[in-house]
């Protein structure tokens, strides 16, 4: 585990490579990660249940993009997201009224919220970027009221095959054209995406004060759709 802020910062930056326009191209694919079926199942199983004045957490947030989404597709919702990348806490600008960001390590986050104080969380594509996900889930499990819900995106391990159909240059990988400082990269990745399992995650989540009541598997089954109910 990371020993300090600045380490999981420097983790992150390995992990993202290009920092410097990694929250460009988050902006860029904003409309493929939350297309469609992500906002289907969204609205099914956690976004019916927001009314005017709920309060949604959005974890990992990014360059923001999430907070407006909300804002704009439930009118009275307040959002709260967290980050800690230097680079994405830049790349935010302005934020709707009564929405905020917060600066901290979801490795052992402290967040500034009441127990019970939300009412959703969102974690998309957070939980295979951290080395231990419990100390979150533990404090989402504080600050998420009873009956409210976490929902989870995010990688979830399968073979090396099905992992390199995703990745553009996988017939250099095995060939002799490719530095092994890159292949190497390139492998440190494959370990990252495939961090935990979909049975890891519902694991984890029941350990910590959670109900899995959905989930579900997408593309080639390298990803998770979850809806989770704090107990």
């Amino acid at each position: 585990m990371p020993e300090s802020i600045d380490d999981t910062r420097a983790m992150l930056a390995k992990h993202h490579r290009d920092v410097e326009h990694f929250a460009d191209l988050m902006k860029q694919t904003y409309a493929n990660r939350f297309g469609d079926a992500f906002w289907t199942f969204w609205h099914q199983h956690v976004g019916a249940q927001l009314q005017r004045g709920s309060h949604v957490l959005d974890l990992g947030t990014g360059p923001g993009l999430f907070i407006h989404d909300v804002v704009e597709r439930y009118p009275g919702v307040r959002v709260t997201g967290v980050d800690v990348a230097p680079w994405m806490l830049d790349a935010i600008g302005g934020l709707p009224e009564g929405c905020d960001v917060v600066n901290a390590d979801l490795h052992d986050p402290h967040l500034p919220l009441d127990d019970g104080q939300i009412d959703a969380a969102v974690a998309s594509a957070v939980l295979h970027e951290l080395n231990q996900p419990v100390r979150l889930l533990l404090e989402m499990q504080r600050c998420i009221r009873p009956g409210g819900y976490l929902f989870v995106t995010d990688w979830v391990r399968s073979s090396l095959d099905v992992y390199m159909q995703n990745e553009a240059d996988a017939d250099k990988v095995f060939s002799r054209e490719l530095d092994v400082a890159s292949l190497e990269d390139t492998f440190i990745h494959f370990i990252e995406h495939n961090r935990f399992s979909r049975d890891d995650l519902i694991y984890m989540l029941q350990r910590c004060g959670f109900e899995v009541m959905h989930c579900d598997l997408y593309n080639n089954d390298r990803f998770t759709r979850m809806a989770a109910r704090r107990i």
